[in-house]
């Protein structure tokens, strides 16, 4: 059965210790409205490369790639593992597709991937593959990356992007109201996806927040990988919204083929090819 695409939230590594927080709870749930995959790959701001890059078969250790957190956070394991079965079809979709992509047996699973994978997918009962973003992509390859990734949606197989919709880190806070250009970008983009404007979300560092949004893109480009991931005439369904550390964006979407004919304009621009 064909799996919708997600680009989830994994915030600051706590989240996964903090049931308090919101987007805790989502991530908690949002299992029970997905059909159970086959299996998962994941995209994490948390594994950047020179070159296009997939985990290769066995088990993926539990990178712990953070300091100053509690304890605790440092004992958590995440027992994934990649099949071969997996890894052909990963690496035969993206070739497909016109792109070169190398394999690595030695990466392990990073907090990017462990943390929403944990509380979503507890019993690590599925096979995982991670696929890497590279230094030079930017929105459009990100995107593509996506379209070459989309054939194995119809093969059951869950494509998540994790990162966030805005990540500065000179704007955390322990608390506070969370600020007007954090809210204002975070819906802009709701309204970018939910509406299926490819073009309008591929050129979205012309935005007015963009920089203060997003220092560094990294976090947003998975977001366009599961966008692209979910086929011809993709749109968004926001799953959930909420803000860590004050200005860390939460927002979580489902993102869906074929928009429904009702809210199709005929000026909506077409996904690149």
């Amino acid at each position: 059965m064909k799996q919708s695409s997600l680009f989830l939230p994994h915030g600051a590594p706590d989240l996964v210790i903090r049931p308090e927080l919101q987007a805790h709870q989502f991530l908690k749930t949002v299992a029970n409205t997905e059909t159970k995959p086959k299996a998962i790959l994941v995209i994490s701001p948390h594994w950047q490369t020179e070159r296009l890059t997939i985990t290769s078969a066995g088990p993926l250790k539990t990178i712990h790639d953070f300091r100053g957190f509690a304890r605790q956070l440092y004992e958590i394991e995440y027992p994934a593992s990649t099949p071969n079965w997996l890894v052909h079809r990963v690496h035969d979709a993206i070739t497909r597709y016109g792109l070169t992509v190398n394999e690595d047996n030695t990466r392990e699973l990073d907090h990017g991937a462990w943390v929403p994978l944990s509380l979503a997918y507890p019993e690590a009962d599925l096979p995982v593959l991670q696929v890497s973003l590279p230094y030079s992509y930017g929105s459009e390859e990100s995107y593509n990356l996506g379209r070459a990734l989309a054939p194995l949606s119809e093969e059951g197989i869950l494509i998540i992007g994790s990162g966030a919709v805005t990540h500065n880190f000179s704007e955390v806070a322990d608390s506070g109201d969370v600020p007007a250009w954090a809210l204002e970008f975070d819906q802009w983009i709701t309204r970018l996806a939910e509406n299926g404007e490819t073009c309008a979300l591929l050129s979205s560092s012309n935005h007015k927040h963009y920089k203060k949004a997003l220092p560094t893109d990294e976090h947003f480009l998975p977001l366009l990988v599961a966008y692209g991931a979910a086929g011809e005439g993709a749109y968004g369904e926001k799953l959930h919204e909420s803000f860590t550390y004050r200005s860390i964006s939460m927002s979580a979407f489902r993102f869906h083929a074929n928009k429904p004919t009702e809210t199709t304009s005929s000026t909506r621009p077409s996904p690149l090819t």
